[in-house]
């Protein structure tokens, strides 16, 4: 069996899967529940609700996908994080970009990564106990050629550490590409959210020894593969988008991948929209890194973009009509009768008034709308559905229009060399099969449901096949081979190659026939006096994907 979950800022959902016979799985039994303040209640309910008999025992991998990280850096509740950085030659940082607990110390390396100017060790914990004690939680240091040699950054690890017990990390260790700026706002986001996700991974460890769960357990990245814990806990950052991705993981469970059409899909929850595109039967992958809570990244994800508009949308009152604001005050006041008067109605509130979804008390719902336009609550209803469906029809042309703008690619790594033109969408979330005939008139497409839509994204976590990444440098100048994620280096001589250096990074990360090179160069360095050195640069990854096939396919067309 596998399970996966979803935890959201809203629901919690889960999906039970059972291998059959013919080496496929099909779900067998699915749980919601509310996520509450305690992310451990939601857990424990969802599996009480479906680890029942010998399910348990049968086991073979747990998968966890959340949003929880991303919430709290949205929210501004994560942790402050202290920046120490060294230069280099190139463009500067921009120190306001990085708020008052950035700070530029003395340290330089050229683009080769040679230390032309070290740093004192004194300096690093001075200033890292000025970061602590001027409110920062966690630090994070970082050299701008670090990649390359990891020299500064280990003085500047080192030295931070005898000033904190908490979180400290380096850069390079998380994130091994160059682009200082992306590589940097990386790590900070991935410091502010590491205490989150050990608190998170605690609890799910206490639950799954409690069930006696002996499998393994995975937690969703955003790139659509799963990590273990132990590497959650090392980069969280990667999972800060794993909403969207097991939403679009669960659609192409249930889709065909020889479908040649375009599809968007649209998945509507409790706190935001999530927007995708399946192209010619396969999710796409960003071809730089995401842009996660307003920072640029190096983080690898599947495109997807995200609306603050959900089933928890205030609707508010304006000149007669009900306006949808980004912002989330509680429930649906169906499923909170007592703040009737005291705020206003949620889309879920309006959903159930259409009766297109009965969630909590639907009379409470056409109440809040009564008392806002007596005898008028299904007009009010209506039209504030249609201004909130049309807001997802003019972010999904955006959404299509940048992509078509820039390089991507599909999981399978191959560049997409053709213009994107959804011919259709597929609604996923809980009121998806009533909205999707809504809709259709509005976004100007086809729309529909496939069986399972309300919870999809559990089907993707449970499904995502685990992935790893990984980038080695080289400089036979130097006499030095980097990878930095992978914490390996080695001297090196005149005679090290660009295909010496392949062999080297898919050895270095295990080998495995689904390990591919998706990025490598050679070029020669040059002196006034004449040639130098050849500088080597490569990439290596896991190509994400799905773990089994469903034995049965849902609607999706």
């Amino acid at each position: 069996m596998f399970l996966g979950v979803d935890v959201g800022g809203t629901h919690t959902d889960a999906v039970l899967l059972e291998e059959t016979s013919d080496n496929l799985v099909r779900p067998i039994d699915a749980a919601k529940a509310r996520t509450g303040v305690k992310v451990i209640q939601s857990l424990t309910k969802v599996f009480d609700e479906l680890l029942t008999g010998d399910r348990a025992s049968r086991l073979k991998r747990l998968t966890v996908s959340t949003t929880l990280g991303l919430n709290s850096l949205l929210t501004n509740t994560a942790d402050p994080v202290g920046v120490m950085t060294t230069g280099g030659p190139g463009l500067e940082l921009d120190p306001e970009s990085f708020g008052a607990l950035y700070r530029a110390l003395p340290g330089q390396q050229d683009h080769r990564g040679h230390v032309l100017e070290t740093i004192e060790p004194a300096l690093v914990t001075k200033t890292a106990k000025e970061l602590l004690s001027q409110g920062a939680q966690c630090l994070v240091v970082a050299s701008k050629f670090g990649p390359k040699n990891p020299e500064l950054e280990d003085l500047m690890l080192t030295a931070a550490m005898e000033a904190h017990g908490g979180p400290v990390m380096a850069a390079s260790k998380l994130f091994g590409r160059l682009n200082f700026p992306r590589r940097l706002g990386g790590a900070i986001l991935n410091a502010a959210v590491k205490r989150l996700y050990d608190r998170f991974i605690d609890d799910l460890t206490e639950i799954a020894s409690k069930r006696g769960l002996k499998c393994p357990i995975y937690i969703l990245k955003a790139d659509g593969g799963v990590m273990g814990l132990d590497s959650a806990r090392e980069r969280p950052v990667l999972a800060l988008a794993a909403g969207p991705a097991a939403s679009l993981l669960g659609l192409w469970a249930l889709s065909d991948q020889a479908d040649q059409e375009d599809v968007l899909m649209v998945d509507m929850g409790g706190t935001s929209t999530d927007l995708a595109v399946l192209s010619r039967g396969h999710p796409l992958l960003t071809s730089v890194g995401l842009t996660l809570a307003g920072r640029p990244t190096l983080v690898r994800g599947l495109l997807t973009h995200s609306i603050a508009l959900g089933g928890d949308t205030d609707l508010a009152p304006e000149d007669g009509k009900l306006v949808p604001k980004p912002r989330r005050r509680g429930p649906a006041l169906s499923l909170a009768p007592d703040d009737l008067g005291k705020r206003p109605p949620t889309l879920t509130d309006a959903l159930n008034t259409l009766g297109y979804c009965a969630i909590g008390d639907p009379a409470v719902s056409k109440k809040a709308l009564e008392e806002i336009a007596p005898g008028n609550s299904e007009r009010l209803a209506k039209e504030a559905l249609k201004t909130v469906l049309a807001k997802v029809r003019d972010e999904a042309r955006e959404f299509v229009d940048r992509i078509n703008q820039q390089p991507v690619y599909t999981v399978s790594d191959f560049l997409v060399d053709w213009r994107l033109a959804p011919k259709r969408v597929v609604f996923l979330g809980g009121p998806a099969e009533t909205l999707a005939p809504v809709a259709a008139e509005i976004l100007g497409l086809p729309a529909s449901a496939p069986s399972g839509a309300a919870t999809a994204n559990a089907l993707g976590a449970a499904l995502a096949k685990p992935t790893i990444e990984a980038e080695l440098y080289a400089d036979t100048d130097h006499g030095l081979m980097s990878a930095p994620t992978l914490g390996k280096q080695r001297k090196i001589d005149s005679s090290y190659d660009l295909e010496t250096a392949k062999r080297d990074l898919l050895e270095l990360m295990g080998g495995g026939n689904d390990l591919r090179v998706t990025a490598a160069e050679s070029f020669h360095q040059f002196h006034e006096y004449g040639r130098a050195g050849k500088v080597i640069k490569v990439t290596a990854q896991s190509a994400p994907g799905l773990v089994s096939r469903l034995s049965t396919l849902g609607a999706v067309k």
